[in-house]
């Protein structure tokens, strides 16, 4: 029974979501609407020590839940890696339910959609716990039916529209990911799908299909991508934003997104082996993709006026940072990439939860609008600030050492694999950077110093403070002060990726 523990973060959260949609609520009382509270808190609270007690006390452990036929079965396993993901969700699902609470309580059906938030959370931390590849892409397709009426949920047309795309390039992107699976079952070394540093495909009978070996690779790293809005699959992404504010930024910011990225990642390094891979024309083509987002995402939030559709493209742009430290396929190219997938998810989160809280208090939701905010709204544009910085790489924030690294990784599979397109990769993080402090920054000047049309318009001043209530405030002063910390103090965090790339590059 001690292993059974391994299912506790993922099993808990489904159940006690799909619980609290057989219950019975009724909005208008406050005796329900606190029972339900009590219940979203208490779940995911419990859920993310339980998390944390598994990273303390059960670092490799594994547990087989049952088996499908064959070699295939559903297992859970806790490394390293994992840990990193499953650490940052447990650490930010409870601050964005806290978030919620004060977002949506003017909301109708809040029980539907804490329910589906809360299951939303069991799911992604089945990714961040998957043992195998069949696992993995079993939670990957739960988090689209899980998450698709997250997107649903405004019920407006453009709703609707929306979470159709979103479906359909979810389960396309699934199907191509289904492709790779296919190939690593068939070509395993170990007769099964389970994960291993250096990956496991057999040398012994993967040459004389090495190319469509590697087209299965190149079609399952797009199919992953889907939901990491790899260019051109990316269309969902900015649609998205219809959805409330507390579901864009889990989106954005780690559960869809994130679970995209990781997915290649452990695809790239633990399941097909950055030794079949490197050097060859498959390496050059997701590189090459992961370089055109990122300057395709970046160029688009410049001319977007929509506040979170701006921050829909810079996610665009900022997801395919981590696809390129992928691409090299290196120790550092992992390292690098996954200190970007941290350090991107406490910016996004904290520039999400800001537009969300401008949107809550005031209904802004063009940047033009936003002149004079800054006075209004201090605390919430100071964390603005911060994460605005941060994504644009300014030292002694955590966008900084997430650039250096991926720039750092970019020199070093240059200069040893002769891979010239890495260096390319370097000139278009630079550019990024650029449009970065265009899109970001544009709305950070108009909130603290607007230029008036007229006498007094756009002005404000510090006495008619509309920040929102410490529910929605204290997760943004959280995040802006781990984005700090981060920036500050990366030694823990780099010496903890830089053994995982290690180990599996």
């Amino acid at each position: 029974m001690g292993g059974m523990v391994m299912a506790v973060p993922v099993m808990l959260p489904i159940a006690g979501g799909a619980g609290m949609l057989a219950l019975h609520f009724r909005s208008e009382d406050k005796q329900d609407e606190k029972l339900l509270a009590f219940l979203v808190e208490g779940l995911v609270l419990a859920n993310s020590m339980m998390i944390f007690w598994l990273l303390r006390y059960r670092m490799g452990s594994n547990l087989v839940l049952f088996r499908l036929f064959g070699n295939l079965t559903v297992e859970f396993r806790l490394d390293p890696m994992g840990g990193v993901f499953a650490g940052l969700i447990a650490l930010l699902w409870p601050l964005a339910i806290l978030y919620s609470f004060e977002y949506m309580k003017h909301e109708g059906r809040r029980k539907m959609f804490f329910a589906y938030y809360v299951m939303t959370y069991g799911v992604t931390a089945g990714i961040a716990l998957a043992g195998n590849l069949v696992t993995l892409y079993l939670c990957y397709e739960m988090l689209t039916l899980v998450t698709f009426p997250l997107v649903l949920f405004p019920m407006t047309k453009e709703a609707k529209r929306a979470s159709r795309r979103y479906l359909y390039y979810s389960i396309g992107g699934a199907a191509f990911a289904f492709i790779g699976l296919v190939f690593v079952l068939s070509y395993s070394v170990t007769g099964n799908t389970g994960f291993l540093p250096g990956g496991v495909l057999n040398p012994e009978i993967t040459g004389a299909r090495r190319n469509l070996l590697l087209l299965a690779y190149v079609l399952a790293f797009f199919g992953f991508g889907v939901k990491a809005a790899l260019f051109p699959l990316h269309g969902w992404l900015p649609r998205a934003t219809v959805a409330p504010t507390p579901v864009t930024a889990l989106l954005h910011a780690v559960a869809v997104v994130k679970s995209g990225a990781f997915a290649i990642l452990r695809f790239t390094y633990f399941s097909y082996g950055t030794t079949f891979l490197r050097g060859s024309w498959a390496q050059w083509v997701v590189m090459g993709a992961a370089l055109i987002t990122i300057a395709f995402g970046s160029t688009m939030a410049v001319r977007e006026i929509h506040w979170k559709r701006r921050l829909a493209y810079s996610t665009v742009s900022n997801l395919s940072y981590i696809l390129f430290g992928a691409a090299l396929m290196s120790p550092m190219g992992l390292a690098a990439a996954l200190s970007h997938l941290v350090i991107h998810a406490f910016m996004k989160i904290c520039s999400f939860f800001c537009a969300g809280a401008v949107m809550h208090q005031t209904g802004k939701t063009q940047v033009y609008e936003l002149d004079g905010m800054g006075r209004k709204m201090p605390v919430v544009f100071g964390c603005l600030t911060v994460a605005s910085l941060s994504l644009m790489g300014i030292p002694l924030f955590g966008g900084f050492i997430s650039k250096w690294n991926l720039a750092g990784a970019a020199f070093v599979c240059g200069s040893q694999a002769g891979i010239w397109l890495a260096y390319a990769g370097v000139g278009v993080i630079l550019y990024s950077a650029l449009m970065t402090g265009i899109y970001m920054l544009s709305v950070v000047v108009r909130a603290y110093f607007p230029v008036p049309v007229k006498a007094g318009v756009g002005m404000g001043s510090r006495a008619d403070n509309m920040d929102p209530g410490w529910l929605m405030l204290l997760p943004l002063v959280i995040f802006a002060a781990a984005i700090l910390l981060l920036g500050l103090c990366p030694a823990p965090l780099m010496e903890l990726l830089t053994r995982i790339g290690g180990e599996a590059g």
